[in-house]
């Protein structure tokens, strides 16, 4: 499976770049609880300048790995980029810095199995749902944060 992921973040970024929308489900349980696995997402490329705070990113980490977190915190670079602090909302540690370059597009839509059977749709760019992404990140920042103090270990920013 590992070596077919590499070719599967090609085809993410092939889909992405031709400004179509990509749906995936999601396996992980990095997001818990937010996202427990078995939800489909679309994705939609998105320029740096409009990512925030708690949006969801799909981004290519430093082992050429796609992985689904969230923004924690967004930085303009000396050269006028962006960098992206990120996390799992189910995780202690912050994610390395992510260079703009790395991002493949913002989560825009969940589709939630119900019990009956039945999906759930969820529009990740109302006003809902962008300011409780927006409390959850800042919530996982602080926890991410306290641990680490409590624990006398600097917390990693990258």
């Amino acid at each position: 499976m590992k070596e077919s992921q590499p070719d599967l973040l090609r085809l993410f970024e092939d889909v992405l770049n031709t400004r179509s929308r990509l749906r995936v489900r999601v396996t992980g349980r990095s997001m818990s609880p937010f996202l427990k696995g078995g939800e489909v997402l679309t994705i939609r490329q998105e320029p740096s300048l409009s990512l925030k705070k708690g949006d969801l990113i799909l981004f290519r980490n430093t082992f050429d790995l796609p992985v689904l977190h969230r923004i924690i915190q967004k930085r303009k670079t000396n050269d006028g980029t962006f960098c992206f602090l990120t996390k799992g909302d189910a995780l202690i540690g912050f994610d390395g810095e992510i260079h703009e370059d790395s991002v493949l597009g913002k989560v825009c839509r969940i589709e939630r199995p119900v019990p009956s059977g039945r999906t759930r749709q969820s529009d990740m760019d109302s006003p809902f749902h962008k300011g409780m992404n927006y409390f959850i990140a800042v919530l996982g920042s602080f926890r991410t944060r306290i641990y680490f103090f409590l624990s006398g270990v600097p917390a990693k920013k990258a």
